[in-house]
């Protein structure tokens, strides 16, 4: 398979080589990734992607082991819950990436290619070539939501689903900010220094504390808070980069 240009830590293209998508995964997770690639190579998928964490070479004790698949679905049912499967047609992955959806261009910007039958190699041409950025108010809106689950998760005094929901509010939140600055947001685990370079403290310290803890209600509160006000420091509508990192 010919190599597919790809992007660097800053978001600069780069082509792709070792280490493989295989070499990547923990030991005990490797047949599960040969279970997924064969079962999609067999359903004559178009492409699959390792992704998330895992091919940035970051994971966490909450990492999940993610794909991008371009194709029909595969049975899943028998594999271990670690696995995250995402999966598309060719339209809809050409679909989301004209409509600047983040997760879409996060794949194909940092996933490994597992195997791909030219659709990975073209999608990676049209960013490169039409400068192409995901639309930051989509996050924003995604953010918003999250952030009031979070808020209903905490009144519940559910401690563990309030970490779980308040890690991807902040998440959601970070995402936001670092599209707006311009600054492709990587994996969860990297997100916190990305935010650090920005002057994002307090948004950096909650979601480092989410990702490698669990804070007591007290504390996810004041994350809470916290990003709200960042939230509210602009009208929802407003787009384009910041200047202010008050936060």
């Amino acid at each position: 398979m010919t190599s597919h240009p790809r992007k660097h830590r800053d978001g600069s293209l780069l082509t792709s080589g070792p280490p493989s998508a295989r070499d990547l995964i923990p030991h005990p997770l490797r047949k599960l990734h040969d279970a997924v690639t064969a079962r999609a190579r067999e359903s004559g998928a178009e492409a699959l992607l390792l992704t998330g964490s895992t091919a940035r070479g970051t994971r966490t004790a909450i990492s999940d082991l993610d794909y991008h698949l371009v194709g029909e679905p595969i049975a899943t049912d028998d594999l271990s819950a670690e696995l995250d499967l995402h999966v598309v047609s060719a339209t809809v992955l050409n679909t989301r990436l004209g409509e600047g959806d983040d997760f879409t261009q996060w794949s194909l910007r940092f996933g490994c290619v597992v195997f791909d039958e030219g659709i990975i190699k073209e999608s990676i041409r049209l960013i490169d070539e039409k400068d192409l950025w995901p639309d930051p108010a989509r996050k924003e809106q995604q953010a918003r939501k999250s952030l009031s689950i979070a808020r209903a998760m905490m009144a519940s005094g559910d401690h563990e689903a309030a970490v779980e929901q308040v890690r991807t509010a902040l998440t959601l939140i970070a995402r936001w900010r670092l599209l707006e600055s311009r600054s492709f947001p990587l994996s969860r685990a990297e997100l916190p220094a990305q935010l650090e370079a920005l002057g994002y403290m307090k948004l950096a310290t909650g979601l480092a504390a989410t990702i490698h803890g669990a804070p007591p209600l007290a504390k996810l509160a004041a994350y809470v808070e916290a990003a709200h006000e960042l939230l509210d420091a602009r009208p929802a509508s407003m787009q384009g980069t910041t200047r202010s990192h008050a936060a």
